[in-house]
């Protein structure tokens, strides 16, 4: 005998939607990603109607991930994704993983049938319970809704952002069933009463404290920055506890501390990889490495940690990843690099010494050094991806953000980036270190400051999220993209693989894929220019960054040239360092 179906009460249903989001919105939310769907629909219209509540809409969820993730960032809060049930909330997931490797706190709703729909190959029904696996900080799957008093949808909610920033900030998952009709009535509910924001993070321990104090003792110091999202007061923290104790910064591209009026100061070294890479820290090795962050793009630092032997090397993280994959990390402190750093300065200033030493002398004079060669190889070089990013450098105003996708432009701005006292902010999706989503992480950026920003990107991943730059006008975002393009994944041509004689190396790995990217411009309704030389490339950014609108500036590069110049780098710079000793 068949069972009589469950119907919904659209009322109930709707109070304790609003109940959620007026929660999300008072503990901190302000922004919700939608992708259309049908089960999703009481969660679209109640966001839709939340006061203090804005509503992006993307038809595409991978990318809706991606930009939710870039909006976290650049806004410092996290933000709320709505999706229906069964694929839709699949794609998600490669945005969940970054976010969860890197830190940033979203809020995941995905709709879903009702339990007695589960199991019975209804439409677009998949076990959504505990999706994103051990990528989540949390995940709950919630009561049917509108069979539980709004009340609940209030704790939820408030659960929900405060898992997602504490004790480690990154992504939750609340898996929320509907009965049909999914359909809201015309009445307004009547307003939940609502919990209060979460408190703040929690200060540094005074243990922490104390070891990072008790190693500053030691004058051979190296800090090593790796990928951060920091603000200017946490550079500025950073930046004057180096210049107080001594000890140089080793600064990432995304590290927030390579630009900036502290670099006037503080002896911040852009040139690690090739300093690294030269032998200079295997003869003069530091007593004690301070890695802050995440792990640097830099190859040459794992490759160095790996063969020399440092005696105490503290890693410092607020994300719990605490990167060591040359096992040489001998402390953990899990603490905000920043909020540490504004902790311990007053501490040095009492008890510690104060300025430049020797040691710190001679890792500025190879910076110096190895600065100048470096710059003087990309100015005679042939124009490749070190002309693109002396260009970017060159034009990008202050206070400029700047997004670059992983594989080569990450390594390129690594390579060829100097110090500067003009501010910029630089991003990365360096958690998982994939290609997926870059350009709806930089609409997510935009979107979330009033500062123009660029996207420095490669053709794949450019490729890799059409559906990202289509969506640009759509949203309203102001963009710049500029892709370099080789026709393929250049950075294969590092490998070693690439010399073998018997692999189709090209093929297999650079894989071209033969098309024009710049025919992607009138498809998203963007301004195109074609450079092929670095006076171009100013004009286009000149004449593009901070415009409104999207612009596509479409580079031809080439991949072996790239090699070379990156293999040169590190030539001039070992010879620049040739006989520097202490």
């Amino acid at each position: 005998m068949k069972s009589t179906s469950l119907a919904a009460d659209p009322i109930a249903v709707q109070a304790a939607c609003r109940a959620l989001f007026a929660q999300l919105v008072a503990s901190g939310v302000s922004h919700v990603t939608v992708s259309p769907g049908s089960r999703s629909t009481p969660l679209t219209v109640a966001a839709d109607r939340t006061p203090g509540l804005e509503v992006s809409v993307h038809l595409d969820e991978r990318s809706a991930g991606f930009f939710a993730m870039g909006l976290a960032r650049s806004s410092r809060r996290p933000v709320a994704m709505v999706c229906t049930s069964g694929s839709a909330a699949a794609n998600y997931l490669p945005a969940v993983v970054e976010a969860f490797h890197s830190g940033v706190p979203l809020i995941v709703l995905t709709a879903d049938r009702p339990p007695e729909l589960q199991g019975r190959g209804a439409p677009q029904t998949i076990e959504q319970e505990g999706l994103y696996g051990p990528h989540v900080r949390w995940s709950q799957q919630a009561e049917v809704f509108g069979t539980r008093p709004p009340e609940d949808a209030v704790r939820l909610a408030a659960l929900a952002v405060e898992h997602s920033l504490t004790p480690v900030p990154g992504p939750i998952h609340l898996n929320c069933p509907f009965r049909e009709p999914l359909e809201p009535p015309s009445t307004e509910p009547t307003p939940a009463t609502l919990l209060p924001p979460p408190i703040g993070t929690t200060p540094p321990s005074p243990d922490d404290v104390a070891t990072l104090q008790s190693l500053f003792s030691q004058e051979r110091g190296l800090i090593v920055a790796g990928p951060m999202d920091l603000d200017n007061p946490g550079a500025a923290a950073i930046s004057t506890l180096a210049t107080d104790i001594g000890w140089p910064i080793i600064a990432d591209p995304a590290s927030g501390l390579r630009r900036g009026l502290h670099t006037k100061h503080a002896p911040v070294l852009a040139c690690g990889e090739n300093l690294l890479a030269a032998g200079l820290a295997d003869l003069q090795q530091p007593d004690v490495v301070l890695q802050l962050g995440g792990l640097p793009t830099s190859r040459s630092y794992r490759l160095w940690l790996q063969r020399c032997d440092v005696e105490r090397v503290v890693a410092v993280d607020n994300t719990g990843r605490f990167p060591d994959p040359s096992f040489a990390v001998t402390d953990r402190v899990a603490a905000n690099p920043a909020e540490l750093a504004a902790t311990l300065v007053p501490c040095i200033n009492q008890h510690e010494r104060s300025g430049n030493t020797d040691w710190t002398d001679f890792w500025l004079d190879a910076e110096t050094k190895a600065a100048t060669v470096v710059a003087d190889l990309v100015a005679t070089a042939p124009f490749d991806e070190p002309g693109v990013v002396a260009a970017l450098c060159r034009h990008l105003p202050d206070g400029a953000h700047l997004v670059v996708s992983n594989s080569m432009p990450i390594r390129d701005l690594d390579a060829f980036m100097p110090i500067d006292q003009r501010h910029m902010a630089v991003s990365a999706n360096r958690g998982t270190n994939g290609i997926d989503g870059q350009v709806s992480t930089a609409l997510g950026i935009a979107a979330g400051s009033d500062a123009p920003t660029v996207l420095f990107t490669g053709d794949l991943a450019l490729l890799h999220d059409l559906p990202g730059l289509v969506a640009a006008g759509r949203l309203g975002v102001d963009l710049t993209v500029v892709v370099v393009d080789n026709d393929g994944g250049g950075i294969f041509s590092f490998l070693p693989i690439a010399a073998e004689s018997g692999v189709d190396h090209d093929r297999l790995f650079h894989a071209p894929h033969g098309l024009d990217v710049g025919l992607a411009a009138p498809l998203a309704g963007a301004t195109l220019d074609r450079v092929s030389s670095g006076e171009e490339l100013d004009l286009a950014l000149v004449t593009s960054v901070g415009h409104p609108g999207v612009h596509l500036v479409h580079v031809r590069t080439s991949a072996s040239t790239n090699v070379e110049l990156h293999r040169e780098a590190a030539t001039v710079v070992a010879e620049a360092l040739g006989g520097m000793s202490l």
